[in-house]
């Protein structure tokens, strides 16, 4: 088993640990900001999300797109998936040319 201290001490571990703590944090900042603009715009993507604001036709009325949602859903999904990727990459490159020196 690795020692901790050995573990501090990988350049990669280290970058892929900060790199992914500061995903898991944009994405809890953007679920909720993608659900607090769903409510406040009252804009949902499927049936039972707008339940609780009417039923039969009356709730067709909340399923609809709106382009502030869109937005924010957009930014998420842009940024993991090519963020997160291309950090890694750069960072095991990095650490790859270092040791063969």
């Amino acid at each position: 088993m690795a020692d901790l201290k050995q573990l501090m001490d990988n350049e990669v571990l280290m970058a892929f640990t900060s790199y992914a703590t500061i995903i898991l944090a944009k994405m809890m900042f953007l679920s909720s900001a993608t659900a607090f603009q769903r409510l406040t715009n009252k804009v949902f993507a499927n049936p039972e999300d707008c339940a609780g604001f009417g039923k039969g036709e009356n709730a067709k009325k909340f399923l609809r797109t709106d382009e502030k949602v869109e937005r924010v859903r957009r930014l998420s999904t842009s940024f993991f998936q090519h963020q997160f990727k291309s950090r890694c990459y750069l960072h095991s490159q990095k650490a790859g040319t270092e040791s063969h020196s």
